[in-house]
């Protein structure tokens, strides 16, 4: 049999204090055991959306986040072993912020992907091995705050810029004023080659590429008649699987998006919350001004509590098995082990919305495995 290993993969983590450890503190069973599967994991990638910096928060951001960068090595502890930083929070403690995080995270042994100093750096894939496979990591975000995207002279994230059109049709409007529109939207081309470009060239490197993404529309701020997952993305996935990416693992709706497959590799739109602590009811969700008046609402429902962690198995040739662990997040906002019927709602959601997209969950106990349905059948945008 070829050497193969095992990766874990995460959805969104949001550190604002430190996480359950030992004694009358230590976290309850089903979390300890969802640490438990990172660490027996040969590798595990995960998204930190969190600085971890003593900068403060703020600049324009609606939204901004920060936590001590000495909450690195409980990362480490709990199995990290690589972290994307291409999110929408990489920069909310500006510049230094970014650098007081990538310095955190390397002294806790845990290697990055998608920030740094110029925008070769966020480009550049981490490779690890694991019997005797090179695994190679990369970081791209197409959420991309004013000033965030790295330059050759300027640091920040990785970035697939992302165009939206809104579209009215006017006969409409007259009959039913108030409609919202219809949002279109597209990825940019050259940031697009240029991804491309850096997974080719990590597979060149590399016998698998794994892709963390930054992408999709949180939950909350989609209009109901359209697609949760959103028209561009589907296309970038392709583009980055046929560029040689074995994996996409997706993240930043906050919830469970659907499950694809594409020429054999797997596709997560959006894995959800993994360790969220602002989900905690005496959190604030952190926002810095009032206006526009949506409803942050949809980003403390028990939606946003309903989670998933991949398990995969690795070959040269690619992905072998999926496994899906069903989580659903502590009121403290920690991933648990779902069991009952919290695990098969889990499970059965992720069935049906994935089968347009290639894909079904199939049930073994508490367990899911994703497999396609069929080969190159994920639905065309």
């Amino acid at each position: 049999m070829p050497p193969r290993c095992t990766v874990a993969v995460t959805g969104d983590l949001q550190l604002s204090r430190p996480l359950a450890r030992e004694g009358a503190d230590a976290p309850e069973a089903a979390t300890a055991a969802v640490y438990a599967r990172l660490r027996a994991a040969d590798l595990t990638f995960a998204n930190v959306e969190t600085p971890l910096s003593h900068e403060p928060a703020g600049g324009d951001k609606l939204v901004a986040f920060a936590a001590d960068p000495g909450l690195a090595p409980q990362l480490r502890a709990i199995g990290v072993d690589v972290a994307t930083l291409a999110n929408n929070h990489a920069l909310d403690c500006g510049a230094q912020g970014l650098h007081d995080t990538l310095t955190a995270l390397a002294g806790a042994g845990i290697a990055t992907v998608g920030a740094g100093a110029s925008i070769n750096e966020a480009f550049a894939p981490h490779i690890a091995i694991a019997h005797g496979l090179r695994v190679a990591f990369v970081g791209l975000s197409g959420t991309l705050p004013p000033g965030s995207a790295a330059t050759a002279d300027r640091p920040g994230i990785a970035p697939i810029r992302v165009y939206t059109r809104y579209v009215i049709d006017a006969e409409s409007l007259l009959e039913q004023p108030g409609t919202a529109p219809y949002v279109e939207t597209g990825s940019e081309v050259a940031d697009v080659a240029r991804a491309a470009d850096a997974v080719r060239r990590a597979k060149a490197a590399a016998d698998l590429v794994i892709v963390g993404m930054h992408w999709g529309v949180p939950a909350g701020f989609v209009a109901p008649f359209q697609d949760a997952v959103a028209e561009y993305q589907p296309p970038l996935a392709h583009a980055l699987v046929e560029a040689g990416a074995s994996v996409i693992v997706g993240n930043h709706a906050h919830v469970l998006h659907p499950i694809a497959f594409h020429r054999g590799a797997v596709i997560f739109y959006s894995l959800g919350n993994f360790l969220f602590h602002r989900l905690r009811p005496t959190n604030a969700v952190g926002l810095r001004r009032d206006y526009p008046p949506y409803s942050w609402k949809s980003l403390r429902s028990r939606a946003n509590r309903l989670s998933a962690l991949p398990v995969l198995t690795l070959d040269a040739d690619g992905v072998r098995a999926v496994e899906i662990v069903p989580l659903m997040l502590t009121t403290d906002g920690e991933p648990a082990i779902a069991e009952g019927a919290v695990a098969t709602e889990i499970l059965t959601m992720l069935d049906e919305t994935s089968r347009a997209f290639g894909a079904r969950i199939e049930a073994r106990g508490v367990v899911g495995h994703a497999v396609p349905t069929a080969p190159d059948k994920e639905r065309s945008r």
